[in-house]
């Protein structure tokens, strides 16, 4: 008798032209429907995510050690530290692969920007100053981003994004004049200052007291803009020319072992003291926190809605069972009549939507994964029909739609849809195996 159960429930999903297999049918899709978006929209969103990880690791620097507030040996600013023997510090740590010098601030703390002007027209774009070291992890993680031209920080030179580069109007060989930000917003407010009806000579005069920092730099260099961010990079005495920095530097930029455990990583380096008290850090994870703590809440937020999706196919489950349980009333008066046990009666109906949903669960993933394949096509021809480009890569920097599939996400997947098709089904099938015998055979007949 213990696989009775079992043999009747396929023997109810017999196909059959009657109303029962219609709802059966649609049950399956239901279940379908709701495993393949799960299985599409989780796998892009997991996909998007890790992309974009790995994008960040791949231009950002892993870690920066800085000094807090002032610059050391300014007023008001800590005691000085030698940075050049905290960077031999470092650089000897077993956790990192490289240490170096950079200038991405201000005097001030601002973040550090370039006027870029090229015929007539002017840009600004935030930069790194570094050295071209043959130990610098950074600069060598961004060589494998450059589109045109070559990676040179030697003389005065600077490395834009091929997007800036284009919107700027200006090519790798091309001599760009560089003027100091600061130095542009003085200017800018000193002109506001003047009066409207000031003497043309006067007006001059007073704005010959104010001198813009400029600098002819080289174009040697163009990177993708997709994989490599918009940020522009130039010599490190350049950048300390152009952000008042003297012979200081905004920090010392770290590339680590295993960048993935960045915070742990400088967490431990922070306490073995090898850190000056009057310097912190921050990782590329700290420095991007708010957009990888936003993905990965709309990853949770969109497993709940799509939860809802599962719920709707689980209510079609339930409804096949009582439609089923109702029709089959006058065959479970018999099976109860000839001492079948209530478990056994729960037992038929809850196999058969445990079949239901399995069926349905390899449809939604046989469908999930095709959808998944042609997920790019899709999005073209949608482009293509909307006029809308539905993934644009300015806000997402990736060129196509990413996707990762994991274990745990089918696992949970699939056993969620089951879990509740199983659950929706119980509720009927209890009221029908405790119905009363002679009351079922006379209602049946």
């Amino acid at each position: 008798m213990t696989s009775a159960p079992l043999f009747l429930a396929l023997r109810y999903l017999r196909p059959t032209r009657s109303f029962i297999s219609v709802i059966t049918v649609i049950s399956m899709l239901g279940v379908m429907l709701g495993v393949g978006v799960l299985v599409f929209v989780m796998s892009v969103f997991s996909g998007w995510q890790r992309e974009y990880r790995q994008m960040l690791i791949g231009f950002e620097p892993h870690a920066m050690v800085e000094p807090l507030g002032a610059l050391e040996g300014e007023p008001g600013g800590p005691n000085p530290v030698d940075w050049r023997e905290l960077r031999k510090t470092l650089a000897q740590r077993p956790e990192v692969v490289s240490a170096v010098p950079v200038a991405d601030r201000t005097r001030d703390g601002h973040t550090g920007i370039l006027v870029v002007e090229n015929s007539g027209s002017l840009q600004g774009v935030s930069v790194i100053g570094m050295t071209d070291d043959k130990d610098n992890g950074l600069l060598q993680k961004l060589k494998k981003h450059i589109k045109e031209g070559q990676f040179d920080l030697q003389g005065d030179s600077i490395v834009l994004s091929d997007k800036f580069a284009k919107e700027l109007g200006a090519k790798v060989g091309d001599t760009l004049v560089v003027h100091a930000a600061e130095s542009v917003n003085q200017f800018i407010q000193k002109y506001r200052e003047i009066p409207e009806n000031e003497d043309k000579k006067k007006r001059a005069a007073a704005l010959d007291d104010v001198t813009i920092l400029s600098k002819d730099l080289t174009l040697v260099a163009t990177l993708r803009a997709d994989t490599a961010g918009e940020r522009g990079y130039v010599p490190l005495h350049v950048a300390q020319e152009f952000f008042n920095l003297d012979s200081n530097i905004s920090g010392i930029e770290l590339e680590l072992k295993d960048p993935e455990d960045a915070e742990r990583v400088m967490a431990t380096i922070y306490r073995s003291g090898a850190l000056p008290e009057s310097w912190g850090y921050r990782t590329w994870e700290q420095q991007h926190g708010m957009m990888l703590e936003s993905v990965e809440n709309q990853r949770t937020m969109m497993w709940f809605l799509l939860l809802f999706i599962m719920l709707v196919a689980a209510i079609c489950v339930m409804n096949t069972t009582i439609t089923v349980t109702v029709k089959k009333r006058r065959e479970i008066g018999i099976l109860t009549a000839l001492g079948t046990r209530a478990w056994q009666i729960i037992a038929i109906f809850v196999s058969q939507a445990g079949i239901v949903a399995l069926v349905g669960v390899v449809a939604g993933l046989a469908s999930g994964f095709f959808v998944l394949s042609i997920r790019n096509w899709i999005r073209d021809q949608i482009s293509i029909i909307t006029g809308r480009d539905i993934f644009p890569q300015d806000i997402y920097f990736l060129s196509s739609i990413p996707a990762h599939t994991s274990l745990s996400d089918l696992l949970i997947i699939c056993t969620t849809a089951v879990a509740l098709c199983l659950m929706a089904a119980l509720v009927p099938s209890w009221f029908a195996a405790r119905v009363d015998p002679a009351v079922a055979l006379r209602d049946g007949g």
